[in-house]
């Protein structure tokens, strides 16, 4: 307990693990929805090899499932220098015929997210990417796709699972696995 409670990446864990709760949460309130997959950083990189998302799931609401990768921001890292930059590796999974699915930015505070939508404006429109703040219920219509207007619902985010090649731990002998 107390090797946690001194590692310097806690608040971002707990932060990433409030998220992936908070549908959890939602899902039992709500029958129709269901978190069908929660993977920590540590096993999403390892099963898609190119990205270090801080974490990955999918999200299932009736019969819509959208894929997401999480980056829980908690305002340590240069917007311009380090969170933009990551959507380069995201990039390159699509184009390896990985999953298409909404990087989700999990910001702070409303300034950070403003910030980051101004920088990210006209970029990797390849990817898809939203942003929300951590005062939100992930589930509920709080996320802001780069270049809209309006906020939707997760379930309502544009996904791909990709398509079914070696490396994309979405299928097994090209049979969609959630």
């Amino acid at each position: 307990m107390q090797r946690l409670s001194a590692n310097p990446h806690l608040t971002h864990l707990l932060t990433t693990n409030e998220f992936f709760v908070r549908l959890t949460a939602h899902a039992r309130q709500h029958p129709e929805a269901r978190l069908d997959r929660w993977w920590s950083e540590a096993m999403t990189t390892k099963q898609f090899r190119t990205i270090t998302a801080d974490g990955h799931g999918l999200w299932s609401v009736a019969h819509a499932t959208v894929g997401l990768f999480l980056e829980a921001d908690t305002g340590t890292e240069p917007l311009r220098s380090r969170v933009v930059t990551k959507l380069d590796r995201y990039a390159k999974l699509i184009r390896r015929g990985g999953p298409r699915y909404p990087v989700l930015f999990w910001l702070r505070s409303e300034q950070r997210e403003e910030h980051l939508h101004q920088l990210l404006r006209g970029q990797h429109t390849d990817v898809p990417a939203a942003t929300a703040t951590h005062g939100t219920d992930p589930a509920h219509a709080v996320w802001l796709p780069i270049g809209a207007t309006g906020r939707v619902r997760l379930a309502d985010l544009p996904s791909d699972h990709g398509q079914p090649v070696a490396d994309n731990p979405n299928y097994d002998e090209g049979v969609f696995v959630p």
